[in-house]
């Protein structure tokens, strides 16, 4: 059996920031560190590839050019109920930027290897056994042992059900496709993201999205619903509410490729870490507000690396003070904020009240933003 001081699962953006932050604060540690991954880059990651400005902070610190990704900059966001709404504005580097999971992905892992992380590939993880001086990670090759495991494995992390099988996390639900311009038949501005909140008024408490994404160089729109699940009297199927918002733009849902995907929300009271073993990104969860998961998967990599290097550091790997490290960090007073803030705007229903939020708010709106639901980093 392999034994490493950490194993990190997963190599999506929460494991590979883990692990480069870990090669940047400890090398030597960096050395003795594994990520297992259980696809090969570049996979398909249903994702609708948003990062702020806060995941590029992230990245420059860590020394890496996020211009080498091929991206597309959102100059403007328009938030609309009814047809009508306010626009949120970006310049430059402070712009919204999207990108395609699968490529952004390839490009952490190929730099964390390029810095002397090891990486196995095609490697799925089975079971984790928690043990009182090291962790076994068992996968489809053979058995590993690590003094810190990472949870970076997603929605559906094996290693969050290891330390909490039994707690029941709420969950999103949504619908994401990739579909050609159509500048001729769609009243959306090529270069602008929409998020559309009307499907309130039908109980299902989210919106439909819209923005411009490069798909293997080749400039597409990403569509999609996203539902928080807070409404039980949910009466609307999402794939009726989008196939409806699309049609005024031109396009039949049922002419192209659907996907469906699920998301823990996340919540003061999800599992963070257990002895030996740590929670970043989708593991925990994502907020309910942006459904945003890059950048503050980027975010969950420093904090963990912190507290790894720590940890050997005082020989003590109870990670009893994570949660804190974790909700106490600019990072973490966001990602609390915006749970506020949906559970706010997902539950006032009338649409009266919906069109006082997004007709008459605009500049309310901007300062909300600007001061306490971004720039953590």
């Amino acid at each position: 059996m392999e034994t490493y001081d950490v194993i990190i699962v997963g190599a999506g953006p929460a494991g590979t920031a883990t692990a480069l932050h870990l090669q940047q604060l400890a090398p030597e540690l960096a050395e003795r560190t594994l990520v297992l991954e259980k696809s090969r880059h570049p996979r398909t990651k249903l994702c609708g590839g948003g990062i702020l400005p806060d995941g590029l902070r992230i990245l420059q610190r860590l020394g890496l050019d996020f211009n080498e990704v091929p991206s597309t900059r959102v100059p403007r966001a328009h938030f609309e109920f009814d047809g009508r709404g306010t626009v949120l504005t970006g310049k430059g580097a402070e712009s919204l930027h999207v990108v395609l999971r699968e490529d952004l992905d390839a490009w952490l892992a190929r730099k964390a290897q390029e810095r002397g992380v090891t990486l196995r590939e095609e490697t799925p993880v089975r079971r984790i056994i928690p043990g009182e001086s090291f962790v076994t990670v068992v996968t489809a090759d053979g058995e590993y042992r690590a003094r810190v495991v990472v949870g970076a494995d997603g929605a559906h992390s094996v290693v969050r059900r290891a330390i909490a099988p039994h707690q029941r996390v709420p969950y999103s639900r949504a619908l994401v496709l990739w579909v050609p311009p159509k500048p001729e038949s769609s009243s959306h501005a090529p270069e602008d993201a929409y998020f559309d909140f009307t499907c309130i008024r039908e109980g299902v408490p989210g919106y439909i999205w819209d923005f411009p994404i490069l798909v293997h160089g080749q400039p597409m729109r990403c569509w999609g619903i996203g539902d928080v699940n807070m409404d039980s009297r949910r009466t609307r199927p999402l794939r009726v509410l989008l196939s409806q918002e699309m049609a005024r733009h031109g396009y039949r849902l049922e002419d192209y490729p659907f996907y469906g995907e699920s998301v823990p929300h996340f919540s003061v009271r999800n599992v963070f870490s257990a002895p030996h073993i740590l929670l970043v990104g989708d593991a925990i969860g994502v907020d309910i507000l942006y459904g945003e998961g890059i950048a503050p998967a980027l975010g969950y990599g420093q904090l963990a690396a912190r507290a790894i290097v720590d940890a050997f550091a005082r020989g003590d790997f109870s990670f009893r003070d994570y949660r804190e490290r974790v909700l106490q960090s600019p990072l973490g007073r966001v990602l609390r904020r915006r749970a506020l803030t949906a559970n706010l705007i997902f539950r006032l229903r009338h649409p009266a009240m919906q069109q006082l939020i997004w007709w008459r708010s605009g500049r309310f709106l901007q300062t909300i933003t600007d001061r306490f639901l971004t720039n953590w980093a």
